[in-house]
């Protein structure tokens, strides 16, 4: 007994330690496999839909002066949905520590917006009033490459973080507006337009070759044309801020002889009942 109590304090010192280590024992299952199951290349394809966010509060703004000519108006933007689809490679890396896969995809990006204001137009007594509006919708071939890491939160959940780059060349674009493009300093983005970008996703392992994975995307960095603030884009006489909600579906490719053991489910209920001889009574 004594030297139990010899002994607690050590225990008491001990423990907290000792359950980490049990916890940190319990590894999770990997979600891709690192025994050579599959093959480092894979492929994803990714519909969508985009939308052009805009600010949220609209201030009247001085656009020209000129002696005693004033012009201020007051923009009023707004965004619209747009289609996205991609589809590319991936490459899944030997130690997933920093990174667990890169991909290079190419992409259908449809970016659409719209523009209402209200402007006056001072020249010395007399004063003029005048509204407009517009919207432009623009179709650009993206090409994008990503650095991907998983931070599991389950065995076969998982958060997404990527950061990556984007090369985008309009194909086609649809501009419609009443405003004045001179008073109103109306511009459009390149016809090449380059930026860094960031994704956040939840994704899931359905199968043992097949991932679900939700995510947004928004730019972070214009290169070209020189950044507005963290990405965004003018169009007319606003900036917006392109936004990309997808549904990743990445496929794992096994090796010959190989299989990859779809996710087990367990079921909680079985795990926990019990059976008795048909000799047992309480």
């Amino acid at each position: 007994m004594r030297r139990f109590v010899l002994l607690l304090p050590l225990l008491v010192l001990l423990a907290p330690e000792l359950a980490a280590q049990r916890i940190f024992q319990r590894k999770r299952p990997d979600l891709i496999p690192l025994e050579g199951q599959v093959k480092r290349i894979g492929w994803f394809f990714a519909p969508g839909v985009t939308w052009t966010h805009t600010r949220l509060k609209n201030e009247e703004e001085e656009m020209y002066r000129s002696g005693d000519t004033v012009y201020n108006a007051t923009y009023d933007p707004g965004g619209r949905i747009g289609l996205y689809l991609e589809a590319g490679a991936t490459w899944y890396t030997r130690d997933p520590v920093i990174v667990d896969y890169f991909d290079l995809g190419l992409a259908y990006k449809n970016l659409r917006g719209k523009e209402s204001y209200e402007s006056t137009l001072l020249r010395g007594d007399s004063v003029a009033s005048f509204t407009g509006d517009g919207k432009f919708a623009e179709r650009f071939i993206t090409l994008s490459a990503n650095a991907n890491k998983f931070i599991q939160t389950g065995n076969y959940q998982f958060v997404q973080l990527s950061l990556g780059v984007n090369a985008d060349y309009r194909v086609g674009s649809d501009y419609e507006h009443t405003g004045d493009p001179v008073l109103n300093q109306h511009a459009f983005p390149p016809d090449l337009v380059t930026q860094l970008h960031f994704k956040l996703g939840y994704g899931f392992k359905l199968t043992g070759k097949l991932f679900v994975i939700p995510t947004l995307e928004t730019p972070v960095f214009s290169v070209v044309p020189e950044d507005q603030g963290f990405g965004q884009l003018q169009w007319f006489s606003s900036d917006y801020r392109p936004i990309i909600f997808s549904v990743r579906f990445l496929f794992l490719r096994p090796r010959n002889g190989f299989d990859c053991p779809p996710p087990i489910k367990h079921n909680e209920f079985k795990k926990s009942k019990t059976y008795k001889p048909d000799s047992y009574h309480p």
